[in-house]
């Protein structure tokens, strides 16, 4: 629990840990890693700014309530949420109530619309658990290339390619052809059932932001990290200089160039931020006025044609009072589905459903969904490991840059990547390493 009582704001035992008074300090990003570096410096006597790009605090974590019910835009669950995940504890500071998402409540529809089969679910996930069983930190290629060693004819199985989506491409936000089947194994995690938070993740933000001095809607331009004594933080229309900086902007934000380093970032940085990969996960939320669905099963799968088109659908009466179905994108697909428009979407979406439910498939209410792929401020959803990464690449984005210029996220952290708790310890690691440089 010491690390995040060293965040929270105002906390006198943090205030004395170490010395960083009259220090300024810049944090670019108010997502969730650069706000538990602003809490952390700030307590330690740092005068902190945070410039965020986008109108609200929380970068890719935000929830919305027009629904009726929390639409989580990025991360919508705690994964592993015993009492040792930092996150987890965080939220119980922040007094989120939490509902176990059952994984093993799920009712699987064929791509004619017919449930599966008891004795046809029982293999696709025997075969599932046996293909992934097989991978280790030896293992080579991808996911795919080890599923078409395993059987060369089977991804030809519409209800393989399910599962495989479903629950793997989910998983990692990634196509099954780009995730490294080695990697993967290497990963560490949280012991406890997956939950989401029924009152949304949006407190746990609001925690993090309420002492924090955070300058919306002001997207950076460049950073200068080789003076001696400072950096230089270039805004429109406006520098910065400050003691030091931390760089928490999204991996897409890195790989699509938009800030721009003085000097160049070194070759190794570059190198591992083309490597690391970069997913999306497409979410679409439909109100209904009349529920089609029983109100007691958590997920519903549906098998399509094409793989990561509508796989799977959660829904929200099993925690809630709204007639809300909210079906996910993966893999490639996703991608494909982050560039249409609402209407195109929708439609994609009812048409899968209609499958199933026919005619009783009608009355949308209300919709919200995303596209984080296209989203100029983060060009992706979250990190994964793909074929031809390593650790180091990992290790390589979260170097210091002449002790002045520091970086955190999710994707700088390689074991608890791509979770919200991944990012909140990426934050304490920079500000720990801003405290030591600060000691020199």
């Amino acid at each position: 629990m010491s690390a995040i009582v060293t965040l929270l704001p105002g906390n006198a035992i943090a205030s004395t840990k170490k010395n960083l008074e009259g220090q300024k300090i810049i944090v670019i990003g108010a997502g969730i890693s650069g706000l538990v570096a602003a809490n952390m410096l700030q307590n330690w006597g740092a005068e902190v700014l945070v410039l965020e790009a986008k109108r609200h605090p929380g970068g890719r974590t935000r929830t919305s309530m027009r629904l009726g019910a929390p639409f989580e835009f990025g991360a919508g669950w705690i994964h592993g949420p015993s009492l040792d995940n930092p996150i987890r504890q965080l939220a119980g500071w922040a007094g989120s109530s939490f509902f176990i998402t059952d994984d093993d409540s799920i009712e699987l529809y064929t791509i004619n619309g017919s449930e599966i089969s008891e004795d046809d679910w029982d293999e696709i996930e025997e075969i599932w658990y046996e293909v992934l069983d097989e991978l280790d930190v030896d293992s080579t290629g991808s996911i795919l290339q080890n599923l078409n060693e395993y059987d060369d004819g089977i991804w030809e199985d519409p209800n393989i390619r399910w599962i495989f989506s479903a629950y793997t491409e989910f998983d990692y936000g990634a196509s099954l052809k780009d995730i490294s089947a080695g990697l993967i194994n290497e990963e560490s995690g949280y012991p406890g059932a997956d939950v989401i938070l029924t009152d949304g993740y949006q407190k746990i933000i609001d925690l993090l932001a309420q002492n924090v001095k955070i300058r919306k809607s002001t997207p950076v331009i460049s950073i200068k990290y080789d003076f001696n004594d400072h950096v230089e933080i270039e805004v429109e229309n406006e520098t910065f200089s400050a003691s030091y900086a931390i760089c928490s902007v999204p991996l897409g934000v890195l790989k699509s160039g938009s800030i721009a380093f003085y000097p160049n970032l070194p070759s190794y940085i570059k190198t591992s931020i083309s490597r690391v990969g970069f997913g999306t996960v497409t979410k679409l939320a439909i109100k209904f006025n009349n529920q089609f669905w029983d109100s007691n099963v958590q997920y519903y799968g549906t098998v399509t044609k094409k793989t990561g088109r509508w796989p799977l659908w959660m829904n929200y009466k099993t925690f809630s009072d709204e007639k809300i179905l909210m079906g996910f994108c993966f893999g490639d697909y996703a991608a494909t589905a982050d560039k249409m428009s609402d209407q195109d979407l929708l439609k994609d979406a009812l048409e899968v459903l209609s499958n199933v439910w026919g005619e009783a498939v009608a009355n949308v209410v209300d919709l919200m969904r995303t596209s984080w792929s296209q989203d100029p401020f983060s060009f992706g959803a979250y990190s994964y490991k793909r074929v031809g990464n390593s650790r180091e690449d990992f290790e390589n984005l979260s170097k210091p840059l002449n002790s002045r210029l520091f970086f955190c996220g999710e994707h700088t952290n390689f074991d608890f990547s791509a979770t919200t708790h991944g990012a909140l310890m990426s934050g304490i690691r920079a500000a720990d390493q801003i405290a030591t440089a600060n000691l020199r």
